[in-house]
């Protein structure tokens, strides 16, 4: 016997705290339309979608912090729903959804990892 503990499994992040993660990514995507320096001009995000995204990263937010994974489900399929519109509209130039479409693969993107957490967020069921 050589009197160490035995070695613990690491303790993966819970959805409230993948949640938080992804929600700020969210946000902090959103300042990609105050970026004017040609290099780190990944995506171009308008003002409509800035706001989209920092809206849609506060529900999230507010969904970690209340225990409300649906408020998280609701903000990804929203980004989902808003870029993929986008995204099938290319070309046109139809009032809210005109903009980037960079920025809406990028909304579709963060959207999934939101949809992604609320799938993880509940227990799985145990089978016999």
């Amino acid at each position: 016997m050589t009197g160490t503990a035995p070695a613990r499994a690491p303790q993966s992040l819970s959805w409230r705290a993948r949640g938080l993660i992804v929600a700020g990514f969210t946000a902090l995507s959103s300042l990609f339309a105050l970026v004017d320096y040609t290099p780190l001009h990944f995506v171009s995000v308008n003002l409509v979608q800035g706001l989209l995204l920092v809206g849609l990263a506060a529900l999230a937010a507010v969904g970690c912090a209340l225990r409300l994974p649906m408020l998280v489900l609701a903000a990804g399929s929203i980004l989902i729903v808003a870029g993929l519109v986008r995204l099938a509209t290319y070309g046109q130039t139809i009032g809210i959804i005109s903009g980037s479409v960079n920025a809406a693969a990028l909304m579709v993107g963060l959207g999934t990892a939101f949809v992604a957490i609320w799938v993880t967020a509940r227990p799985l069921p145990l089978t016999p």
